[in-house]
Parts: structure tokens; C-alpha cells; sequence
């Protein structure tokens, strides 16, 4: 009997009351770092590993069949759950949008097109609190412009998510001087990445680029692709995103992802406390540069670049 008793215990308090849906895979540059800052939030506020139940869409490379049946399985579970927290776009369009249908609170980070761009398309309800992914690329462009002035950026991008921050670059930068100096480099297969960035590479006109995660004809993750831009392209990059530096890139400045997935698990608590919703643009943003991949590109930091402005260097 006694035994019982303790089951049903443990089943009452262990019963998942929120819900993470991830859009790509546990390894991922942009979504593991928000999960983790998220995380990091929630377990000082007394949260437990078993008051989350945390799913990977694996957006990037997953079938639409698989995925579509992936996110059906979700969705028929949604009222097991008080709240349903996504991290970027994908998550957000295939659960967050259609759980906030059933009433559900969403708490979403990482949107790159802006949250009232999908309230208006898609009719949202007034339920819903998060984190735009502000990438201040005209802030980190203004700096490097200083240390080494910008001719032409190369901005890879691919249909899909590619595409999306490729367009939300573009408005961070309008009516700047940078907004005409910017080239988009479509791309659709391995076979054109590697063509490209042998090209950008050898063409002085070039600056810097952008490498952009890209959904290719056949699927592969960034990690499979990443050593094509910094094998090919001996030039500075602006990565928008530290762990592209922790990955080998020169990075230079951008969003603070871990930072925003603690910004939204705050917003979390200010619901659960105070019933309030807000939506919010990622707050923190710095400069962060991989000191090994500048010497290799022969990439200087000026002394006041160093003191006023970078926070972090990678080795």
C-alpha cells in the first residue's frame, strides 16, 4: 500500500506542466545555447528536469513527412501542459501557432521575422509572450566598418531559414550606408557552396561575408558545412552569433544567444507571477572574436577596438 502511495506521488509531481519544442537537433549553434540559458533560469527558480518535456524538431534536415508526423504526435499531447515554450521560427510556425489556438500561453525565442508580422498573417491571440532575435548587424558592421572599411559583404543565404535572417539582415540594415553593400550569394547545393566561396575568396572586392546555416537539395546540418566557408574563404566573417565562433569562425560581434534564452525563461517567471506578456527584442549583444581565426586570415584587432569593445576572445 505504502508503495502505492508513493507512485501515485511521484507520478502527480513528476506530470510535465511545460512543454519545449526545439526546431533543429541537440547540437545546434543557435537553439542548444537558448535551451541552456532557458534552462539555467528555470532550475535557480525551483524548477526540476521533470516539470519540462523537451522535444527536437530537427527542422534543418528532417523530411516534411517525418516532420509533419513528428509535430501531429506533439500537438495531440498539448493538454498535458500549462505552457508551450519554442525556440526559432520553425518551432513557433508548427507548434507554437497552432497551440496558441487551444488556448495555450506561448513563450517563444529566436524569431527572426518579427512577431507581428505572424500575429497579423495568422490572426494570433493575445497569448503569447517572447524574444525577437534583434541581430544587430548594423551596430557590428559600424565597428568592423572602423577597424577595416567594408567594400563589398558577401552574404550567403539559402531558401528556408537562410532566407528569412538573410531578409531581417537586410532590414537591420535599410537606409544605413551599408544597405548597397551588401551582395546575396544564393545557394542551393554543396556543389554551388563550394564554387562560391572559392570565388568570394579570390575576388579583393570582398570584405567580409556572412555565413548563414543554409537548407541545401540535400539536407546537412551546419557542422557538416561550416569547414567550406573557412577552408575556402581566407577573409573576416561576421558570424551574428558567438558559437559560430566557438566553431572556428572569426565571429566578431552579434546576439548573445544564451543570454536571450534566459531573457525569455525571465519572462516565464514574470507570467507564472504576474500574469504579464511581454514581447521583448534580445537585449544583449557584444563583441566576441576567435583569436585563431584571426591570425590565420592575418585579421588585426586595433588596441581600441580590444579595450572599448571586445568582450571575449576564443582561442
Amino acid at each position: 500500500m505504502q508503495l502505492i502511495l508513493s507512485l501515485c506521488f511521484f507520478i502527480i509531481f513528476s506530470f510535465s506542466q511545460i512543454l519545449i519544442v526545439n526546431s533543429y537537433d541537440e547540437k545546434d549553434q543557435c537553439g542548444m545555447p537558448q535551451l541552456n540559458g532557458f534552462l539555467s533560469i528555470m532550475y535557480k527558480s525551483q524548477y526540476k528536469p521533470e516539470d519540462f518535456d523537451i522535444y527536437f524538431l530537427n527542422a534543418r534536415v528532417t523530411t516534411k513527412k517525418e516532420l509533419k508526423t513528428k509535430v501531429q504526435k506533439i500537438l495531440k499531447n498539448l493538454n498535458k501542459y500549462d505552457y508551450v515554450v519554442t525556440f526559432d521560427d520553425a518551432a513557433f510556425q508548427l507548434i507554437g501557432i497552432p497551440a496558441s489556438k487551444k488556448a495555450k500561453i506561448i513563450f517563444f525565442s529566436g524569431l527572426n521575422i518579427p512577431f507581428s508580422v505572424y500575429k497579423q498573417k495568422y490572426n494570433l491571440p493575445d497569448n503569447f509572450s517572447g524574444v525577437y532575435e534583434k541581430l544587430y548587424a548594423k551596430e557590428v558592421l559600424e565597428v568592423f566598418n572602423k577597424i577595416k572599411p567594408i567594400n563589398k559583404v558577401a552574404l550567403f543565404y539559402s531558401d528556408g531559414v537562410g532566407k528569412i535572417v538573410k531578409n531581417q539582415i537586410i532590414s537591420e540594415i535599410k537606409n544605413t550606408p551599408f544597405e548597397n553593400k551588401i551582395d546575396l550569394i544564393h545557394i542551393k547545393t554543396l556543389k554551388e557552396l563550394k564554387q562560391k566561396t572559392e570565388e568570394i575568396n579570390k575576388l579583393p572586392i570582398y570584405t567580409l561575408f556572412v555565413p548563414l546555416t543554409l537548407n541545401l537539395e540535400k539536407k546537412y546540418t551546419f557542422l557538416q558545412i561550416k569547414d567550406i566557408y573557412l577552408k575556402n574563404i581566407k577573409k573576416p566573417d561576421i558570424s551574428i552569433n558567438i558559437n559560430f565562433a566557438n566553431l572556428g569562425f572569426l565571429g566578431f560581434g552579434g546576439v548573445d544567444f544564451y543570454e536571450m534564452g534566459k531573457q525569455c525563461a525571465n519572462l516565464v517567471l514574470l507570467y507564472t507571477k504576474n500574469h504579464i506578456k511581454k514581447i521583448e527584442n534580445a537585449r544583449a549583444h557584444y563583441f566576441f572574436v576567435n583569436a585563431k581565426r584571426a591570425k590565420e586570415i592575418n585579421f588585426n584587432l586595433p588596441k581600441w577596438f580590444m579595450i572599448n569593445y571586445l568582450r571575449k576572445i576564443i582561442y
